[in-house]
């Protein structure tokens, strides 16, 4: 069939999913932006759209990013109806609605079953807004006006959509209870047969110390070392861990960027990494945290193969693929006890779960799995079973393809 991607970042969360609907003779497009990278293009057929224009010079503050998102829709939606025009016809249309690009295919192919991938929906209590942290954003009546706007696109979305997929139980539950019926959870999937232990893995740091199982080892993954994944909180824990394990090595992999991923920049245009270095100082050995920056996928691999405890800690929202990854490698994962960490971890089974704004626990748990690394194989063996059962690629590709099969035959959602 012809099946059309809408992605911003294309594929994105649809890598192994693309040669997967190829192999099996679908026909593939997608509109993505002009500036964007191509990827995959011996499989897809790439149409290219431009905004027709930026934002408004004087647009409202809580209207900004609804713009925005019109504008994409908008580039997008002049690009499709294009295609419409010379005989293009989807049997299915496949989106990843966060930037809007997806608003108004709804207009163009009424007729045609709209899956979307739904990672979140905002809301006022119960998620990433109104979480306690010391760097959180006060929930001021126009900080929650703002997520009310953000979440009009969202809205738009679930309801023009045929059918969603997300990948945890906990983004589903952040959406209407009128989406959440017609959203199946299915997650990405995790290569288990790539993404796999192995004890002689080492790793050549830029300095050219060679790293291996047999060090002292904490690994920490953010890609713009904000809040929202608890970079505070993790520096912090450190403080005591070196004073009582002296010859531990950091690895830091991630971008010291003013630019975040997640919550609010920081007004003096400082990255968050660069902040809390000046703020904590000499009270960190920083020779042995080695910041490496964004490392190819490959060494990614090697670091959580080496690591000794891997810290992940995050707001309630999105989960990321490197907890999973890291897990999938064997790694002791000592995590936050927040959602959608404790969906997959559980405390003393297949990781270990601290409050999130606990930093004495952290550094405490930091330190046991330092001193008697040999007590946790239990629990790394056990993580690694996890990933296999639930999360291995193959399993969850083939879930994906029988909901894009329904989809496209409107058994469900039309």
């Amino acid at each position: 069939m012809n099946i059309l991607f809408i992605h911003k970042g294309f594929p994105g969360q649809f890598k192994h999913l693309v040669p997967k609907l190829k192999a099996r003779g679908d026909q593939l497009t997608c509109i993505q932006p002009s500036n964007g990278k191509i990827k995959l293009k011996d499989l897809v057929n790439y149409y290219p759209y431009k905004l027709t224009r930026g934002n408004a010079e004087k647009i409202h503050y809580l209207a900004l990013e609804t713009e925005s998102k019109v504008l994409r829709g908008e580039a997008v939606g002049i690009v499709a109806n294009e295609l419409k025009i010379n005989g293009y016809k989807p049997d299915l249309i496949i989106a990843h609605p966060g930037w809007g690009e997806a608003l108004f295919m709804n207009d163009i192919w009424p007729e045609i079953p709209e899956l979307h991938y739904v990672e979140f929906a905002y809301r006022a209590k119960g998620a990433d807004s109104d979480f306690t942290d010391k760097y959180a954003l006060k929930q001021t009546w126009q900080e929650k006006a703002r997520g009310r706007m953000k979440n009009a696109s969202v809205l738009l979305n679930l309801q023009s959509m045929s059918w969603g997929v997300t990948p945890t139980t906990f983004q589903k539950s952040t959406l209407p209870q009128w989406a959440q019926n017609k959203t199946t959870i299915i997650h990405d999937g995790i290569d288990t047969e790539w993404a796999q232990p192995d004890p002689l893995s080492s790793l050549r740091l830029p300095n050219d110390l060679v790293l291996d199982p047999t060090n002292e080892i904490i690994t920490f993954v953010n890609r713009t070392f904000e809040p929202y994944r608890g970079i505070h909180i993790f520096l912090e824990a450190l403080i005591k861990v070196q004073k009582v394990r002296p010859n531990a090595h950091v690895l830091l992999i991630g971008e010291d960027t003013p630019k975040v991923s997640y919550g609010a920049r920081r007004k003096d245009g400082k990255g968050w990494l660069t902040h809390l270095k000046e703020e904590l100082g000499d009270s960190i050995n920083w020779e042995k945290v080695h910041c490496l920056g964004k490392v190819p996928h490959k060494i990614l691999r090697n670091i959580f193969q080496i690591s000794t405890a891997h810290v992940y800690l995050t707001y309630p929202f999105v989960l990321s693929w490197s907890m999973l990854e890291a897990m999938s490698c064997g790694a002791l994962v000592i995590g936050s006890n927040t959602e959608p960490v404790k969906e997959v971890i559980q405390h003393g089974k297949n990781g270990i779960l601290f409050p999130f704004g606990d930093v004495e626990q952290l550094s405490e748990q930091l330190i046991k799995a330092l001193s008697s690394p040999e007590k946790y194989k239990a629990i790394r063996k056990s993580a690694r079973k996890t990933i296999e059962e639930t999360y291995q690629l193959e399993k969850c590709l083939q879930e994906q393809l029988s909901l894009i099969d329904a989809v496209a035959r409107k058994e469900i959602g039309f």
